[in-house]
């Protein structure tokens, strides 16, 4: 195994490897494990441990959602993160901290298996090309991470992922000078669900001095529960553990296969109540989110860069057979037009509704600047099956990985990969973009 140098952080001695022309810091604890007594509270920083630690694997991910493909491994003792150096890269050279989207129910930056060492996030590619230093962490999802158990038992504390976010951040403000990072030009970058917390984040005045500037990637930027409603789910899901809310000392000790099965029965029926919040978003509370996100996000002043993919809403429309999509359309109040065009008009207005308007209003509304872009490029084996630019398929272009649904290893994804590495580092060095500011010309730059 080749180490990588020692680093001193506050909280002792870290190792990594040297692994893909960086030096890779993997699994390094940034709270105390969430489990018994700490469990459904907020983070808590680690003990300071002697020796060195050896961060050379990564950690498991989050309790997930039942059926995820991306990672079969998680658990509840999951609050570590990844540093990724480029090997010659510049002292104080910016840092970008990657939150996962997966409908605050599945994603993760820890190991995809038990048996691998592959991350479902490595950005050694990433951070080589852009020359940043790049973070990648986890944050618990479901039950741990969003329910609101708070209103039964006050034992319980509010938007633990919210929490997590935080807590990650605050060790990459007071550690990552001692990995080459510049602790104060440090650029959030989120997709989806992730993308949705850096917006709540952006409006939240304990996460004020924790970032700079903000890439904000398809965000599902309604997907937040009032406090109304939050209660009557959290009703619904004890229901389906079988936990009675004057037991909830027992979700300290239920197992994970049981949470992965009330997961599936609470997103089922978010679903067939025609409701297209995600099953597990935060909740506007009026204290930890204190109003609607986007509104409480205008109010900030850090530059951002937000943007859509052109269709995200066939990665959901495409799914629902023909013959449905009249009730689909009643269902979740789309736009429906019969006719050969039917589906993309219902996509079309799904992703207007849910990821459009919302983060152009933001764009269009912040006190800092803001870019806009849409991506519009589709890798050549989604284009063969007939898909847009769905919902994800921005990403394995951007990070230069191939997945199950996306081949980017040919020369026209290899291109617009780098072009997009290109303007997310130079959004991370600067806080600009070579093309206007939304709010002076309301221009959006179409990537493809």
């Amino acid at each position: 195994m080749n180490y990588s140098r020692t680093v001193t952080t506050e909280y002792g001695l870290v190792r990594g490897i040297v692994k893909d022309g960086c030096e890779e810091y993997l699994g390094i604890p940034f709270a105390m494990p969430p489990v018994g007594e700490l469990a459904f509270k907020h983070p808590v920083p680690p003990e300071p441990w002697s020796g060195i630690f050896n961060a050379v694997r990564g950690a498991i991910s989050p309790v997930q959602g039942k059926g995820t493909a991306t990672l079969s491994t998680d658990g509840k003792d999951c609050l570590y993160l990844n540093v990724f150096v480029p090997e010659g890269i510049e002292n104080n050279a910016p840092v970008m901290v990657w939150i996962y989207g997966g409908s605050y129910a599945n994603g993760g930056s820890g190991r995809r298996s038990e048996d691998s060492d592959e991350l479902v996030y490595d950005m050694a590619k990433f951070a080589r090309e852009t020359k940043t230093i790049v973070v990648t962490f986890n944050y618990r999802l479901n039950l741990e991470g969003f329910l609101n158990l708070n209103f039964l038992n006050k034992e319980f504390d509010k938007s633990n992922g919210l929490f997590d976010q935080m807590a990650a951040l605050r060790f990459v403000r007071n550690n990552i000078n001692r990995f080459g990072g510049d602790a104060d030009n440090v650029t959030l970058f989120g997709q989806s669900a992730g993308a949705a917390c850096i917006i709540a984040l952006l409006g939240m005045p304990e996460a004020k001095l924790l970032f700079d500037k903000a890439i904000i990637q398809s965000a599902c930027a309604e997907s937040f529960w009032t406090e109304k409603q939050s209660e009557r789910l959290t009703y619904k899901y004890l229901k389906f553990l079988g936990v009675s809310p004057d037991e909830l000392h027992k979700l300290k000790d239920i197992d994970i296969e049981t949470i992965h099965m009330a997961n599936s029965k609470l997103r089922k029926m978010v679903l067939t109540e025609g409701n297209t919040t995600c099953a597990f978003s935060p909740v506007i509370d009026g204290t930890v989110i204190k109003s609607r996100p986007v509104d409480a996000a205008k109010a900030s002043n850090k530059p951002i860069l937000i943007g859509t993919c052109s269709q995200e809403g066939d990665a959901f429309i495409c799914n629902i057979p023909t013959l449905s999509l009249p009730l689909a359309a009643y269902w979740f109040k789309f736009k429906f037009k019969p006719g050969k065009n039917t589906r993309r008009n219902m996509s079309d207005d799904f992703t207007a509704t849910f990821y459009r308007l919302p983060s152009l209003e933001l764009a269009r509304e912040i006190k800092g600047p803001s870019w806009a872009y849409e991506y519009q490029y589709m890798t050549p084996d989604i284009e063969k099956r007939g898909a847009g630019c769905f919902h994800a398929s921005d990403l394995p272009v951007l990070f230069g990985n191939s997945t199950s649904y996306a081949n980017v290893d040919d020369p026209i994804s290899r291109c617009v990969g780098e072009k997009m590495r290109e303007l997310w580092s130079t959004f991370a060095y600067t806080g600009k973009l070579p093309w206007k500011p939304f709010k002076d010309g309301e221009e959006i730059k179409g990537l493809k």
